[in-house]
Order: structure tokens, then sequence, then C-alpha cells
């Protein structure tokens, strides 16, 4: 949302904008959903990713159907796994993509392969992986 080297949203930057990547929303095919987000939700509309070959567009295929999935399912996680802050649930999409990697394009398709529990434990076992290679 940098125009000129300054936020086309705000005048002035808030804190929560230097922070966060605010295409998260648009990787994750989520809105910034709070009520004062309206502008940008009408942003991240807009944005439109350009998938260079076909591993970009599956990956970002995989970041929204893990969002999705996880908001749809979050009864299948743990308490706290899945924040209903949407920010975060768009963070953490994009640390738990490689789940979906195989299924992005029919997340929902009949005959899949992996059940709703078994997903959701691979969910938060990739999840594990990534907090540890992080803490590293």
């Amino acid at each position: 949302m940098l125009v000129d080297g300054r936020c086309s949203i705000y005048e002035h930057r808030p804190q929560t904008c230097r922070s966060y990547d605010c295409r998260v929303f648009s990787a994750a095919g989520i809105e910034a959903g709070d009520k004062g987000k309206e502008l940008i939700d009408q942003r991240v509309r807009r944005w439109r990713f350009i998938h260079p070959d076909e591993c970009d567009r599956k990956e970002h295929g995989a970041v929204r159907a893990a969002a999705k999935f996880m908001r749809e399912h979050a009864d299948r996680f743990p308490d706290g796994v899945v924040p209903g802050n949407p920010a975060q649930l768009a963070v953490l999409a994009i640390k738990v993509y490689d789940v979906f990697v195989d299924h992005a394009d029919a997340p929902d398709s009949p005959g899949r392969a992996r059940t709703d529990p078994a997903i959701a434990e691979a969910v938060i076992e990739s999840l594990r992986h990534f907090d540890i290679g992080r803490a590293v």
C-alpha cells in the first residue's frame, strides 16, 4: 500500500502497519475484517498476484486453502491454535501452507485422501516444525 514511499491508506502510518504487510490478507484470501478496516479491505480486494510458474500458483492456492480450512474447521484444533484475528489467521496460513500444496486446487473435493482430523493434525505438526525452525 506504499505509494511514493508513503502509506496510501493512512496519512500517518500507524505502528501496526510497520509491523506487518497487509498483502498477507490478500494472499490468504481473507479480509482485515474488523470495523474501521473497510479501506484496507477495499485495497486488499484489488490486489492481484503474479505467478511466474505453476509452483508459485500452487503455493498461493495452498495458502488460501489453509486459511479457508482453518476458518471453517476451527473446532478441529485445540483451543488457541486457530486465531480469531484475521491478520494472525493469514500469517498462520502462510506458516502451514505446505500441508495444502498437494490439495490446493480441490481442498473440499469428495474422495480426498485425508480426513479433516488428519489435516488438522498435519497443520499442527507443520506449525511445530515452523516454530522450531524459527527458534534455532
